[in-house]
């Protein structure tokens, strides 16, 4: 895979700058396996002491991560999500250079409890539209949400709501609704077995949950969200904006 250099650099540099390449190349994807030490070490014909101190510059860079007993893996893949700005998740990764997609995961009516009728402002049993969607970058799914809203603000909604298709768009161009400011709050979860299956990672790994309220320019509450992003992944920022 790698061959030595003739570099007039410490063999331990030329190595982690040969990884580096082929991570940026995309020679070495996110999640790929790099060889072993014992297999770097025997392909390059340098100790293993070498071998192991180029890859320890890579963890501590964050481009690799190694796992006890399984191996040592590629983590470059970081995606920042903006948390604060009101924007549709398609617009948001395009804008970062990324291939966003989205996949439906179920859509359902339910009655208002106590819980969603106080957050959504609504009377108790109320109909709320539920949509939960698994979000993808680049092939790889980042994170699972839930969106909640009351049905007498997007009566039909149901009918549009297909894999790839903008909620906020959707509410904005049918339905006149002008999404505008978000109420969150976040904290580490693990997931659970389902979660997990969705995301490709393994039960009861770091993740975070977010949770909170879309309003609209009245102020009025259009959304009650709650996500699940993977912690592996994702890098949550602030960076408020002026909507319009």
């Amino acid at each position: 895979m790698l061959k030595k250099s003739d570099e007039n650099k410490p063999y331990y540099q030329q190595i982690r700058e040969l990884l580096i390449e082929d991570i940026k190349s995309g020679k070495l994807k996110h999640g790929d396996k790099i060889p072993s030490e014992r297999e770097l070490a025997e392909t390059l014909q340098i100790s293993r002491m070498t071998i192991r101190h180029a890859i320890d510059l890579l963890e501590r860079e964050g481009l690799v991560e190694r796992r006890p007993r399984v191996g040592t893996f590629v983590i470059n893949r970081r995606i920042r999500w903006n948390f604060i700005t009101v924007n549709s998740f398609t617009k948001g990764m395009v804008s970062k250079g990324f291939q966003p997609s989205t996949k439906k995961i179920n859509m359902l009516f339910e009655k208002a409890d106590e819980f969603l009728a106080k957050t959504l402002k609504i009377d108790i049993g109320e109909d709320v539209f539920s949509l939960k969607r698994l979000r993808i970058v680049d092939g790889i799914p980042i994170a699972v949400e839930l969106s909640q809203i009351p049905y007498k603000y997007c009566e039909g909604i149901e009918k549009y709501m297909e894999d790839n298709v903008s909620l906020y768009e959707i509410l904005e161009k049918k339905y006149n609704i002008q999404l505008m400011k978000q109420k969150q709050r976040m904290k580490i979860t693990l997931s659970n077995s389902t979660e997990s299956k969705l995301l490709n990672i393994k039960s009861e790994s770091p993740c975070l949950l977010i949770q909170g309220t879309t309003h609209d320019a009245s102020d009025r509450i259009i959304e009650y969200t709650t996500g699940l992003a993977r912690g592996d992944i994702i890098e949550f920022y602030s960076e408020p904006t002026n909507p319009h």
